[in-house]
């Protein structure tokens, strides 16, 4: 079974090409693609990328280089994408796919880039690649069920490693052979606990997938071999999805039918609207819009509830955030900043938000629960409504049901909306209020057009330059 199932994917990795896209599914995936680009730029100037850099950007190197994205210098190929895939996460602003519950883009984007600009491929090349490890990432998740996120694994790097590493042997040109060496070597590769959500650490989990992707296909390259039954009895799937039998594995393969039904066509990519935990999204807009249509801030409101889908709060792990980090994991920061604030945006993740007093001294007016019930995958979770409530001082209920999260599958963001977030992330890092308004738009359209690039490291050399400005006249201003 392991080995039928790696041959299915190494079969499908070896024969897609860009003229196997659809024009809707090339559309979508360029998206994906710009829209992270754009939240690895915003997260440039976080402290982890900080403290990345500082450890590895004055490595020895040996003569291997690509980009660091948000800065005019090359370094070795490796630790760039541990560099770049971090800041891609680094914000947690970054799309979704909720049937593993897991951040495709993220990993994928970051390796291929990374390796793209590298090798000199084009960006149709770069497109296919993306299709590929998202793909991959996605099915690979869907045979486990949510079981395996339950457990407590990190998905967007456990899954991710394997599907960047499928992502990046399409861009080596890799046979058969050398695809299966390195989807098993990247299986033991893979790893990131859940434990480690409003830390560093997690979206270092993605820096060290595009890093280990890259590793694995330099690996399989020279012969380094795997088990082609990585996939089988005691293999990736046995470890790593816990209770879920042998037999019900199997029947879950046997779904899965590579470049025939792509799922995040079906079920969507959830871009994100606020840069933080995708689980609060749908709670965010509720509350957003009570605090909005009856003018309240927090002086008004006795009690806040929210009610959602079983298995809606197995992230947010902080009741009372002390960071910008942890806050972004709070159901009820969340809440309370929405209500407080009317918005939800970058700025409000800073230490200094969070520990507002106002707010530490409300968290227990916040009350928060999952409703009853039981789901076996997080499409599920989609599919069932979140409720939000508020009392106010004055004894009126103000009450909110809410289905659809913006930016999912049934409330896609709009070609303006992702040229604002495009905009807003990059006048974030840049600190500069003056920078060019025309430059910031003609990356961006330069992005839409990326199919007709000749090479990808065109829009990656553009990027870098206005990266650079900016932080020139940042430091002038």
């Amino acid at each position: 079974m392991g080995e039928s199932f790696l041959e299915k994917m190494t079969d499908y990795i070896t024969s897609i090409t860009f003229d196997d896209l659809s024009p809707e599914l090339c559309k979508v995936s360029k998206f994906a693609i710009i829209d992270t680009m754009a939240v690895a730029l915003g997260g440039w100037k976080e402290p982890s990328i900080e403290i990345l850099k500082k450890v590895y950007q004055k490595r020895p190197s040996n003569n291997v280089m690509a980009s660091l994205w948000g800065d005019s210098e090359q370094i070795p190929l490796e630790y760039a994408a541990l560099i770049n895939g971090t800041a891609t996460h680094a914000l947690d602003f970054d799309d979704v796919t909720p049937t593993v519950l897991a951040h495709p883009s993220a990993p994928i984007t970051a390796s291929i880039l990374t390796l793209g600009e590298y090798l000199g491929k084009s960006a149709k090349e770069i497109l296919v690649a993306y299709v590929i490890g998202t793909e991959i990432m996605i099915s690979i998740g869907k045979v486990m069920g949510f079981q395996h996120y339950n457990l407590g694994w990190h998905s967007t790097s456990t899954l991710g490693t394997i599907g960047a590493t499928a992502a990046c042997s399409y861009l080596m040109g890799f046979d058969k052979e050398k695809v299966s060496n390195a989807i098993a070597i990247s299986a033991s590769m893979s790893g990131g606990l859940q434990k480690n959500f409003g830390t560093m650490t997690k979206p270092l989990h993605v820096g060290l997938s595009a890093q280990h992707a890259i590793q694995t296909v330099l690996l399989a390259n020279e012969g380094f071999t795997g088990n082609k039954e990585i996939f089988g009895e005691r293999g990736f799937f046995h470890a790593y999805s816990g209770s879920v039998s042998f037999e019900q594995i199997a029947i879950n393969i046997k779904e899965i039918n590579f470049g025939r039904e792509h799922d995040y066509m079906v079920n969507g990519l959830s871009v994100k609207k606020f840069p933080c935990c995708y689980l609060t999204h749908r709670f965010i807009d509720g509350l957003l819009k009570i605090s909005t249509e009856n003018n309240l801030s927090l002086n008004d409101v006795k009690s806040i509830k929210v009610s959602v889908p079983p298995n809606g709060l197995t992230a947010l792990i902080y009741q009372k955030p002390t960071t910008g980090l942890q806050g972004k994991f709070s159901a009820e920061y969340t809440c309370l900043a929405a209500v407080e604030d009317g918005t939800i945006q970058l700025n409000s993740f800073t230490d200094q938000m969070v520990q507002r007093v106002k707010i530490q001294n409300m968290f227990d007016i916040v009350l928060v629960k999952e409703y009853e019930g039981s789901i076996t995958n997080s499409t599920e979770i989609e599919d069932l409504p979140v409720f939000v409530s508020v009392e106010t001082n004055g004894g009126q209920l103000i009450e909110k049901k809410v289905l659809h999260a913006p930016g999912s599958k049934n409330r896609p963001l709009s070609l303006e909306e992702y040229r604002a977030k495009w905009s807003d992330c990059l006048r974030y890092v840049t600190g500069n209020s003056e920078v060019e308004q025309k430059r910031i738009d003609t990356l961006f359209e330069q992005g839409v057009k990326m199919e007709n690039l000749e090479y990808v490291s065109e829009w990656i050399e553009n990027i870098k330059e206005f990266m650079a400005d900016g932080k020139k006249a940042s430091i002038i201003n």
